[in-house]
């Protein structure tokens, strides 16, 4: 009797080990902590096809909000997920570019600040970390005509 017991452990044992193994081989594995360019997706629910957001982080359709000007779509759509600010950061640093996006500045403290121009657009998007998740909100809009690139217009 204490045989079959002994062997139901084993038996229990090699089955864990054998699911364990399995599922660390199954895991696609990260380089340097970025998401690559197969886990991302266009945010083409939005109509923004051009600002490409990778699949690690989710929309939260609640926080967002897009509206049309004109034949372009503007507004903001905020994201959450549980993934490092640097390297989302990094993601959109390498992949907005591709998209045509110049990198107008970064800014880092708290949060991290990044600002792209393309043709009469500018896309701005804030990365920040909470307790449990990281938020990042991508603010499009349009720039104004005739404004030089680095010099603001006074409102009244």
């Amino acid at each position: 009797m204490k045989r079959i017991g002994t062997l139901a452990v084993l038996i229990v044992l090699l089955l864990s080990a054998q699911l364990i193994l399995t599922g660390c081989a199954s895991t696609p594995p990260k380089e340097g902590g970025t998401p690559s360019s197969d886990t991302a997706l266009r945010a083409s629910f939005s109509g923004f096809e051009d600002v490409v957001i990778p699949s690690d982080i989710s929309a939260d359709k609640r926080k967002s909000q897009v509206y049309s000007a004109g034949k372009v779509k503007v507004g903001l759509l905020t994201f959450e997920g549980r993934v490092d600010s640097d390297s989302l950061a990094d993601f959109f640093l390498n992949t907005l570019p591709r998209s045509g996006w110049k990198l107008m500045t970064t800014m880092k403290d708290r949060a991290y600040g990044l600002i792209f121009l393309k043709d009469d657009r500018v896309c701005l998007i804030t990365i920040r970390e909470t307790w449990l998740t990281t938020v990042c909100e991508v603010r499009l809009g349009l720039v104004e005509k005739g404004s030089e690139v680095g010099k603001g217009t006074t409102t009244r």
